[in-house]
């Protein structure tokens, strides 16, 4: 991928809001006959967004799904029995799969698609998707008449990036008619939060900062608690620490951008960063700043990689438990 483009994407997933390997699941995941009844009588069905008002009369069979600002769709899939025909593949990924998705897609059964330089629009028709999940796609204001002209689409609600990860099952679990099983989805979920919190008292009151380093001489750091990494920490105990909260944003975005002449900033209880490349880190660390910082003479310097980051910036219902425990690590320096 060319790098603008990659540096594009990284960008603008950290603005809204911004591997695991394992056997494919066999069919005893897939959904009883009476789970598929039940989904065949919550039909039809309507649900609004911003684009418009889209009907399903049927039980979808052909899901696609196209997004490439998050997983939710993907996820909320996959977390409620259902195998979609295809979609966008994770553009940073080597197999083009989510890493905590690796144990849940078949790609003999879903194809993944190209989408980061735009949709193939005869590939998805040639798909005969029977409904298309976009959810995700910080594209969709120009995509969406050509998407919905080859089946039903459902876009976001209001804005990308705005709504939450439990909204994001609840719409996609009454697209598919699978409501019942979308509680028990989000419950699964918030009780992986709620262990983190449990098992590590140590987090109540304290603070952290996290970042990305995908520019050269400039680091991004989310600096609002309304971000939805500031309130995913928030409900396992940790505080966004206050040096950040009044740094200069990008675009009116929960997004905070330093210089490396104010990387002191970034000091707090826990210091949590990815880099997209070697150099980026390199000269991150070599900062007199950075050296001097307390998190990092005391251990509580963690480095992560950038699908941790991207999925803590925009959480989805099976990354949440993934990423929380990437971070297990720097939770446990806090126990200390």
């Amino acid at each position: 991928m060319p790098r603008k483009l990659l540096t594009t994407l990284l960008t603008v997933t950290l603005a809204a809001g911004l591997a695991a390997c394992g056997s494919v699941k066999d069919d005893s995941d897939a959904p009883s006959d009476d789970t598929k009844a039940d989904a065949s009588s919550a039909f039809p069905v309507t649900i609004k967004h911003k684009f418009g008002s889209t009907k399903i009369t049927e039980e979808p069979k052909r899901v696609v799904v196209i997004g490439d600002g998050g997983t939710d769709d993907v996820d909320a899939l996959y977390a409620l029995g259902v195998t979609p025909v295809a979609v966008s593949k994770d553009a940073f990924a080597a197999d083009g799969v989510h890493p905590w998705l690796k144990d849940r897609v078949d790609t003999k059964k879903t194809k993944l698609l190209d989408t980061m330089n735009g949709v193939d629009f005869e590939e998805v028709a040639a798909l005969r998707p029977d409904l298309i999940l976009a959810t995700s796609d910080f594209t969709l204001e120009k995509n969406y008449q050509k998407l919905s002209a080859v089946a039903p689409t459902i876009g976001y609600e209001t804005a990308w990036g705005k709504q939450t990860w439990q909204e994001h099952v609840q719409v996609v679990a009454k697209a598919v008619g699978r409501q019942e099983q979308a509680a028990k989805a989000i419950e699964d979920t918030e009780d992986s939060i709620a262990e983190v919190r449990t098992k590590h008292p140590g987090l109540k009151g304290k603070t952290y900062s996290l970042s990305i380093g995908n520019t050269p001489a400039k680091i991004f750091t989310i600096a609002s608690e309304d971000d939805f990494a500031a309130k995913l920490m928030s409900e396992v105990g940790l505080g966004l620490t206050p040096s950040v909260k009044n740094i200069k944003t990008v675009s009116g975005s929960p997004t905070g951008e330093l210089s490396f002449e104010q990387l002191d900033k970034l000091d707090a209880d826990l210091v949590v960063i990815a880099f997209t490349t070697p150099q980026l880190k390199k000269a991150f660390e070599s900062s007199a700043l950075v050296k001097n910082m307390s998190a990092v003479k005391e251990d509580r310097y963690v480095v992560t990689d950038v699908a941790t980051i991207s999925q803590l910036r925009s959480p989805s219902v099976l990354g949440i438990p993934w990423a929380l425990d990437n971070l297990e690590t720097g939770f446990a320096k806090l126990d200390k």
